[in-house]
């Protein structure tokens, strides 16, 4: 049994009144079976007694002085031999009278009281009733009813097959009620599932609260947490913005003063200032593009990856138009990944514009399922180069245009979703940037 199988609360919920359904039935099977076994054998008790009766009543002297049947008993049964319905007559002095059923050899043993038991007729069990009566004349008789046990075990035999299919049955009902009991119990779970998922991906922005109430204390505390975190994330934004704008203001003060030095003949120190401030606006932006990143995470937003890849694509040939760079996009069609649209044209903006920026003639975007690879026939990156690629700042030919803060950028936006970019050498000889995406969750 697999996990997900195994952690199924619909699973626990079927096998476990599966099992209680089965042991229920097995019960009420053997009761039923015991309770049919009482009334059958009642049931014989008083058609013997029946026939106990009619044979009495048949009693009349016989030309010898004993006693004799004046006519056959109304069941056939009892003239056939080992039909298992006898009768007996005992008389003191006399030879017994006996039914055609037991034959020349056979007699019933007779108990001592006048009550139900057991004997025999010969060496059959029987069910038998001795009743003393005074016959014509004064005479007493011990006058015997017995029906064989085979005949009473066959009717409660015939009888189980019957139980144990309708059981069966029974049980088949009572399990599938309970598997749709189940599943209808589950579907306020299910829905909360389907929420949970447009949460995800953005379509909502809070539960809807209208559940059963044994749900309804979770999605409380779930859209609590929503609303806690919106509230985080508006107030981190505020706060990175207003850093930023106090950051950059004596930035640009500093920066103003350094040209001034300039003009004074102070070349070495301006240049030196103006690298440093340059280098701090590089980090701000690198730091404001990680909160961004942070804001959106956990939207859980799907998006479409080959229309986004179609307009990056386009920008990028008018970009590079005086490059005449050949941009190749081959993308699985309703290819979707589990990130924000703007992060996700942001992350492969920076891929595609950085192998634009080292191609030689040819980059070839390529996406299926959850990986997305760009590659150039650019000269490459060195193994020992290619983790400098992605530290902040760190621009390893300052003869190419930028601030060293793509690849970085890229790497960190990656980190929010889960992600991971993996450098290598493309098969053109130039470099291979793959970012793979963490799987979407069901739908």
């Amino acid at each position: 049994m697999n996990a997900a199988l195994r952690n199924s609360l619909r699973f626990r919920l079927i096998v476990g009144s599966a099992i209680l359904v089965t042991i229920a039935i097995m019960i009420a099977g053997l009761f039923i079976a015991n309770l049919y076994q009482i009334h059958t054998t009642e049931r014989f008790r008083s058609e013997l007694d029946h026939h106990l009766e009619e044979l009495v009543a048949l009693i009349e002297l016989g030309p010898d002085g004993g006693r004799q049947v004046r006519q056959p008993l109304s069941d056939p049964l009892f003239h056939f031999d080992g039909s298992g319905l006898y009768w007996q007559i005992d008389q003191a002095g006399h030879p017994p009278l006996r039914s055609r059923s037991l034959g020349r050899n056979l007699l019933i043993a007779r108990p001592d009281d006048a009550a139900w038991a057991d004997s025999t007729a010969g060496a059959e069990p029987v069910l038998q009733r001795t009743q003393v009566v005074n016959g014509p004349g004064g005479a007493r008789l011990a006058v015997t009813i017995a029906s064989a046990r085979r005949l009473l075990e066959a009717q409660v035999d015939q009888f189980h097959p019957d139980l144990a299919w309708s059981m069966a049955i029974l049980a088949l009902l009572m399990i599938g009620g309970a598997a749709a009991l189940v599943r209808f119990g589950l579907k306020p779970v299910h829905r909360l599932g389907d929420q949970v998922d447009q949460l995800r991906r953005g379509e909502i922005g809070r539960l809807d609260q209208r559940v059963p109430a044994e749900v309804e204390p979770v999605v409380v505390r779930l859209n609590q947490l929503l609303d806690g975190q919106a509230q985080l994330i508006a107030r981190a934004r505020t706060e990175s913005g207003n850093l930023a704008h106090h950051l950059r203001t004596p930035l640009a003060l500093i920066a103003d003063e350094a040209e001034q030095l300039r003009l004074t003949g102070h070349e070495a120190s301006a240049d030196f200032l103006l690298a440093r401030c340059d280098a701090m606006r590089r980090h701000i932006d690198y730091h404001l593009t990680r909160a961004a990143a942070a804001g959106t995470r956990g939207a859980g937003t799907m998006t479409e990856v080959a229309p986004l890849v179609g307009q990056i694509v386009a920008a990028m040939e008018r970009l590079h138009l005086a490059r005449a760079i050949e941009i190749r996009a081959e993308i699985a069609p309703g290819m979707m990944l589990a990130c924000e649209s703007g992060d996700l044209a942001e992350i492969l903006s920076n891929l595609i514009d950085n192998g634009c920026k080292w191609a030689r003639s040819r980059v070839t975007i390529q996406g299926e399922g959850t990986r997305i690879a760009v590659s150039d026939d650019g000269p490459g990156i060195p193994i020992e180069r290619r983790a400098d690629a992605v530290a902040v700042g760190v621009r390893l030919d300052s003869a190419t245009p930028g601030t060293g803060l793509g690849l970085a950028a890229t790497r960190d936006l990656l980190q929010f979703y889960d992600a991971a970019l993996q450098l290598d050498a493309a098969p053109e000889g130039g470099l291979l940037a793959v970012i793979s995406f963490r799987p979407a969750a069901r739908q």
